[in-house]
């Protein structure tokens, strides 16, 4: 990275978004590939200069031809979004394969979500299973959380409980609502695991705390049938 490109990010991060911009887009126009996708965010959220959503387009796609896994993920929302315009979950798709396939986990989860879903692409749950995996191995809670449901339910893999509970410890551990709740019916059910309602009201806690509409309902349920203290 040059020191030009560290100055440009430095003037990004200071808040002075102008001279930034213009900073990046001398390096994007000498071939930079890494201010390409800056000036693409840039135009597309109208950071430094004015939102121009088919320019954005242009940097990112010149970008992502160079090799830039962060400028196919951001095509990828452009286009499954609409935000240029009519929604292209099929152009979507392809850029979040290709950015994930480049190693970026986020558009791992995406690729994921569309594969599970059928969005953009054939459904497939077995698919969608390896790369909610792949981005769960690289600390992607959501995707964690995701593949535990998958292992849980038997969706595109076998029904294991022990790896279901794996998955959504890895989440849990770091404060992920839904993991935490669905540990808990877990040990509620006696999944995997020796049924245990302490560690079931535990977990319910914990995801309450953390926002879970439905934990936080079965707590306020039990507080008023006076089964337990929050």
């Amino acid at each position: 990275m040059s020191s030009y490109f560290d100055m440009a990010a430095q003037l990004y991060s200071d808040g002075d978004k102008r001279s930034a911009f213009n900073a990046f887009l001398e390096l994007a126009l000498d071939g930079d590939v890494q201010a390409q996708a800056m000036v693409g965010y840039m135009l597309e959220n109208g950071e430094g200069t004015e939102q121009n959503i088919a320019e954005a387009i242009g940097w990112y796609e010149r970008a992502a031809a160079a090799g830039s896994d962060v400028a196919d993920f951001n095509l990828g929302h452009i286009f499954r979004s609409g935000k240029a315009g009519a929604v292209d979950e099929g152009r979507a798709f392809n850029h979040f394969m290709k950015a994930a396939r480049a190693g970026n986990v986020h558009a791992m989860f995406e690729t994921a979500q569309m594969l599970e879903y059928g969005a953009g692409t054939q459904k497939s749950l077995e698919r969608a299973a390896a790369w909610y995996e792949s981005a769960g191995r690289y600390g992607h809670t959501e995707a964690q959380n995701c593949i535990g449901a998958m292992y849980q339910e038997g969706h595109g893999v076998p029904v294991d409980y022990a790896r279901a509970k794996e998955w959504y410890e890895m989440a849990a551990k770091e404060r992920h609502p839904r993991a935490m709740y669905n540990l808990g019916m877990l040990y509620d059910r006696g999944l995997g695991v020796e049924r245990d309602h302490e560690k079931a009201l535990e977990w319910c806690r914990k995801a309450a705390h953390a926002g879970h509409e439905k934990a936080r309902d079965i707590i306020r349920r039990l507080q008023e049938e006076g089964k337990i203290v929050f």
